[in-house]
């Protein structure tokens, strides 16, 4: 692995932390504020969320304890891993990224931070890293 891509790995990371962070500071500084694109199917509305992605009630307690344990998981899994491919560290680095952004959210205000409106869910750019990411692993672990 060239040490430029590596940079740009966690550049990406990053950069997709710092800008979900930011939305859920508008986000939450502006709960009142509602725009849709396609009303009420898809737009921007601030939701309190206490569950995990798509609103499934899970204990806070089982949240703080097991994320930290999948991001530890998936820290070990780049580290011993020989066969990365750029779908593996992307698949990571957007996993770590949206993981991380929803614990500080646990972490501060007990709930993460949800804007995006879609069909009937709520969700915020973190959880759209997270199934991405996800997705990018599988993918590349069937081939």
């Amino acid at each position: 692995m060239k040490q430029n891509h590596l940079r740009l790995y966690f550049l990406l990371s990053g950069f997709l932390f710092i800008l979900d962070q930011f939305l859920k500071y508008l986000a939450f500084h502006n709960q009142s504020f509602r725009f849709y694109i396609i009303k009420p199917w898809l737009g921007w509305e601030y939701f309190p969320n206490p569950g995990i992605a798509f609103g499934l009630p899970v204990p806070q307690l089982f949240i703080l304890i097991l994320t930290p344990l999948i991001l530890s998981s998936l820290a070990i899994w780049w580290l011993k891993n020989k066969n990365k491919t750029n779908h593996f560290y992307i698949g990571v680095c957007l996993i770590f990224a949206g993981a991380l952004s929803n614990l500080i959210d646990r972490i501060v205000f007990s709930i993460t931070i949800d804007y995006f409106r879609v069909l009937t869910s709520v969700m915020n750019l973190a959880d759209i890293t997270i199934v991405v990411g996800a997705i990018l692993l599988l993918y590349k672990s069937k081939k």
